[in-house]
């Protein structure tokens, strides 16, 4: 005959597998632990072999179990991936939606965006911070394999996603008054005398190339810089600069406090900047799930009002935003 499983015998298997204790497991589930050791028992007297050892203090894993739970796993996932599809389809607010973003982009949808999705239901919001990788900025940006929203000032890598754009950076170099005084500057080409702060995604051999439009037209061009320190995010990079350990080439809008209170003063007095494009990257909508469709767009008319209102946004970009 075959074996009756039950979902919660599964469900209870996984989880004290994760948390290796009874009391644990039972604090998680809800369930009383007299009632999550009987499930067990009676899991194991149904199938005729030990899942976990109660030797030790802590229970675990018997061969079987170990080989065992990547099944249970498995059927508790695809029973899940099951009630999101339903509830997908009947647009119910349900399951999770993943989003990666720089460090810095993080920050600030925490601080100012994510409140503003008034209306959640029962959908869980992951927040997940990844910084660019070295060479993200000439060859693309990778998409996590559990993300649905990626907020990137790259390009994907994956030519099949959508690109959406959402507003663009200035970019340029910063630093102390402090250094600046001690190591003057006024053009780009003097970068190459200076300890810059370095970003990994734009690292090539031990370097860094920064971009700079010349003063007043569309040309633009490179500059290799080097310097001691490298940061795989512009906050730590920033943090490195306030404390006056030489440059760094940041968004104009993530230097905006430091500018008002002095911290930090642009190095050069013309306008020498690269416009950076700043993205949220997706799947096409026809293999994007409900949920994640409702948030992005929640999400997207939040950051674009907040734009539009603060005037980052010159208008007709404004409107271009909305198609």
């Amino acid at each position: 005959t075959k074996l009756q499983l039950k979902y919660r015998e599964l469900k209870i298997i996984s989880v004290i597998a994760a948390s290796e204790n009874i009391s644990h497991a039972s604090t998680v589930l809800g369930i009383a632990q007299a009632n999550v050791s009987k499930y067990l028992a009676d899991f194991e007297s149904k199938v005729g072999l030990k899942v976990f050892d109660r030797t030790t203090r802590q229970l675990m894993l018997t061969p079987f179990g170990t080989a065992l739970l990547p099944y249970i796993n498995d059927m508790l996932d695809r029973n899940e991936q099951l009630n999101n599809f339903i509830a997908d389809y009947k647009h119910e607010k349900r399951g999770r939606v993943t989003i990666y973003a720089p460090t810095g982009i993080i920050t600030y949808l925490s601080k100012h965006v994510i409140d503003k999705i008034k209306d959640i239901g029962d959908i869980t919001l992951s927040l997940k911070t990844c910084n660019l990788e070295r060479n993200a900025f000439y060859e693309g940006v990778e998409f996590p394999d559990d993300c649905d929203v990626l907020i990137s000032y790259a390009p994907p890598k994956d030519e099949s996603l959508v690109a959406s754009f959402i507003t663009q950076y200035a970019v340029t170099a910063y630093a102390s008054q402090r250094y600046l005084e001690k190591h003057p500057i006024s053009r780009p080409d003097e970068l190459e005398h200076h300890s810059c702060i370095l970003i990994d995604s734009m690292m090539i051999d031990d370097a860094n190339i920064w971009r700079f439009n010349v003063a007043g037209s569309k040309e633009v061009r490179d500059y290799r810089v080097k310097g001691n320190y490298v940061c795989d995010n512009t906050q730590s990079a920033l943090e490195l600069a306030r404390n006056h350990l030489g440059i760094v080439f940041a968004p104009d809008k993530s230097v905006q406090s430091d500018l008002q209170d002095g911290t930090l003063v642009p190095c050069f007095q013309q306008p020498y900047e690269w416009w950076l494009d700043l993205v949220a990257i997706f799947r096409k909508r026809e293999y994007q799930p409900w949920r994640v469709q409702y948030v992005l767009d929640e999400m997207l008319r939040e950051i674009r009002h907040q734009l539009a209102q603060s005037q980052q946004l010159r208008p007709e970009q404004a409107a271009e935003s909305e198609d």
